[in-house]
């Protein structure tokens, strides 16, 4: 019966058994009738009941018929050459198969199933209360008293293990019983491999149809997969249909593990995707299996754990684009247990996403270099304005409103960033801060110009708010020395006037060392004729003689205040608001600067001074 792990205590002897003797297999003949009959009903049994766990059962049963004992368990021999238990009956509980199977015979400290798999032979224990053979504990449990061992041999090979025994009875198996039993076993032996032979044939052939179903699932799978693709489906609708195909959650990850795109079965009634977190990749059953994703193994399964939030299995399949990682694909098990086709799904699936993915770049780029050539044409007039006018809708340019050009002067020489990479960071983050697609983007040697429509109402120094937040977004990925805005442009003749303009500057800016925040074309205005003459240093010494008066008995706050009323275009009121101060305070220290300049700062000429000193001193700097 069943076996469990207990040595025999020390000294004490084995009573190996051999073959009967040939006195023994004398006395057999008169009962070979009996012999032959069980064999019938076993032929009969065995052509209705092809099941090889029922073949084993009856062939027990029948033994113990023979033997006159009422219980019996079948070890069937493994391909790991383990003796594991198969089959059972008993005629007070009958069929006891499920108690059986939870046994194994011949493991270390069970010497009477060794001793009938070393011998082939049978083993006769006739009273297990002294035979240190058996282990103890198991004989207890199955209320064992004598039990007889019978190998089930063919060919020389020991195939399975017959025990039987009557419960909690001793019985006297004579020399006949045990010749018996073994002329039964080796004739059992035969239909035993034969019942093996059958049953790993019609393995195959179910795996034979097994795998035709898999290969017309997966050649399906292929054509609903490439006809999605070649029909212009989306990436979503590529995880849709990969999602239908296996009846489970996909999830598609970027390669940081953001969800890019996810669908789960409508019956599944799933709001949020179920996605691996950032603590269920580190758990120890997951991290090692993700770190070993490659092309040459390009899927695993994470294990849940309940402990570490994971719930379900997730099947992880690596998107490799060009050579390189490019994000994951996960099948997630619930509502249905993950299957072997399941594995061949997700990497067929990763491959068309793969490809999906590389294809949708490849028209951005595609597309970003017919809007760069686009935007490099108006640009420089290398096309007539009705064709620009004409073309602009295909980019979603509409020239008939206003535009203005933005330049981000970049420092290539400090930055790593390939031009037309930069030119996608400065798109894309325009893009951010203004809410809206930035039409089109050229790059330029130490530039990068994006053209941005204005929205109605608004002019240039609106957008310096959204530029300003872009140049700081883009700071730790490019050198940005400037970004200036144009002037509004409301025709195709405005733009290359707009982008000479804005390279005037950008050299007026370079020429004083400037490197701050925004520029704006229009509220340079007189500045740029005066400086743009070459006359740097006399502009600056300019602008600080002009102040000195002020400076020089000032602690910054009459220049403040003198800045905030040049800003604010001579208003008191519009001043006074700035800088939180009342109304008589600005005449005040308006009327002090007066005294100290010798000359009226709110007149016209004055302010146009100021104005260009206040400009000259922050583009150098000062």
């Amino acid at each position: 019966m069943a076996r469990s792990a207990a040595a025999p205590p020390d000294g004490a002897p084995f009573q190996p058994a051999g073959p009967p003797s040939r006195s023994i297999q004398d006395g057999v003949p008169h009962r070979e009738r009996e012999v032959i009959a069980a064999f019938s009903e076993i032929t009969n049994e065995a052509i209705a009941t092809p099941r090889l766990a029922d073949l084993l059962g009856l062939l027990g049963k029948q033994l113990c018929h023979l033997l006159g004992v009422t219980r019996c368990s079948v070890y069937l021999r493994d391909d790991d050459d383990r003796f594991r238990g198969a089959a059972g009956y008993c005629e007070q509980n009958g069929d006891i198969s499920d108690a059986v199977r939870t046994q194994e015979a011949g493991i270390p400290g069970d010497h009477f199933s060794r001793e009938v798999i070393r011998t082939a032979a049978p083993v006769l224990i006739s009273n297990v209360a002294t035979d240190p053979r058996p282990h103890r504990r198991t004989m207890e449990h199955w209320h064992v008293r004598a039990m007889l061992g019978v190998p089930l041999v063919f060919d020389g090979e020991v195939l399975g293990l017959i025990f039987v025994d009557n419960v909690e009875e001793a019985h006297v198996y004579t020399e006949e019983d045990v010749a018996l039993a073994e002329l039964f076993a080796r004739l059992g032996a035969l239909f035993l491999r034969q019942a093996m032979l059958n049953a790993h044939l019609k393995n195959k052939a179910a795996e034979v149809v097994r795998q035709k179903n898999v290969l017309a699932h997966l050649a399906d799978v292929h054509r609903r997969l490439t006809n999605a693709v070649l029909d212009g489906a989306s990436i979503p609708s590529v995880v849709t249909l990969l999602s239908e195909l296996s009846g489970k959650p996909v999830v598609l990850y970027t390669e940081s593990w953001e969800v890019l795109a996810w669908h789960a079965p409508p019956a599944l009634d799933m709001t949020r995707p179920p996605v691996l977190t950032s603590r269920a990749r580190q758990l120890p059953s997951a991290r090692p299996a993700l770190a070993a994703l490659s092309a040459s193994c390009p899927s695993t399964v994470v294990p849940p754990t309940v402990a570490g939030g994971l719930g379900y299995r997730h099947l992880v399949c690596r998107l490799v684009i060009e050579g390189q990682p490019s994000g994951y694909v996960a099948i997630v098990e619930v509502g249905r247990g993950l299957e072997d086709r399941d594995s061949k799904l997700a990497r067929h699936g990763a491959t068309v996403v793969s490809l999906q993915i590389l294809s949708e770049r490849r028209q951005a780029e595609a597309e970003g270099q017919a809007r760069e050539d686009y935007l490099s044409d108006l640009l420089h007039r290398s096309r007539a304005a009705e064709q620009l006018v004409r073309r602009g809708p295909h980019f979603g340019i509409d020239l008939s409103r206003p535009h203005v050009l933005v330049r981000f002067s970049v420092d290539g020489g400090r930055s790593s960033v390939s031009p037309s990479a930069g030119r996608a960071l400065v798109v894309r983050q325009m893009t951010s801060v203004l809410g809206r697609p930035a039409a089109a983007a050229v790059s330029l040697p130490g530039a990068v110009v994006v053209l941005a429509s204005l929205e109605p109402g608004t002019v240039p120094g609106d957008l310096r708010a959204a530029v300003a937040e872009a140049r700081s977004a883009l700071a730790p990925r490019l050198d940005i020395r400037t970004a200036i805005i144009s002037s509004s442009c409301l025709e195709v003749a405005d733009f290359p006037l707009a982008h000479r303009e804005l390279r005037e500057i950008d050299e007026l800016a370079r020429s004083f060392g400037w490197a701050g925040g925004v520029l704006t074309a229009d509220e340079l205005g007189l500045f740029r004729v005066v400086a743009a003459s070459g006359r740097a240093k006399e502009a600056v010494h300019f602008a600080h003689e002009f102040i000195r008066p002020v400076r020089a008995n000032d602690d910054d706050t009459l220049l403040s205040t003198w800045r905030a009323f040049i800003r604010a275009e001579g208003r008191v009121q519009a001043t006074a608001d700035e800088l939180g101060v009342h109304e008589n305070t600005v005449h005040y220290r308006m009327g002090k600067i007066r005294r100290l300049t010798k000359q009226d700062p709110t007149g016209l000429d004055s302010m146009l001074q100021a104005r260009m000193a206040f400009q000259t001193l922050d583009l150098a700097g000062w």
